[in-house]
């Protein structure tokens, strides 16, 4: 099983939070979209026994590439 990646891509008109790819959720701001990757994060530990990855993506920069995608 691949590790799950959670994305907040951060532009000029918020942050969005990707959960492998797909749009889970919207903030105008970094910090709350920031809290709700890292309470995924945690619960995916607690489920699985392996931490997500939570990486910040800022405009103009490359996505992350999903491992076996």
């Amino acid at each position: 099983m691949t590790q799950r990646l959670l994305v907040v891509r951060k532009d000029l008109r918020g942050c969005t939070l990707l959960d492998r790819g797909r749009p889970l959720a919207w903030y105008p701001s970094l910090a709350p979209a920031l809290a709700l990757a890292r309470t995924l994060a945690d619960a995916t530990a607690l489920r699985e026994g392996s931490p997500a990855i939570v990486e910040v993506c800022r405009s103009g920069q490359a996505m992350p590439e999903l491992a076996g995608s």
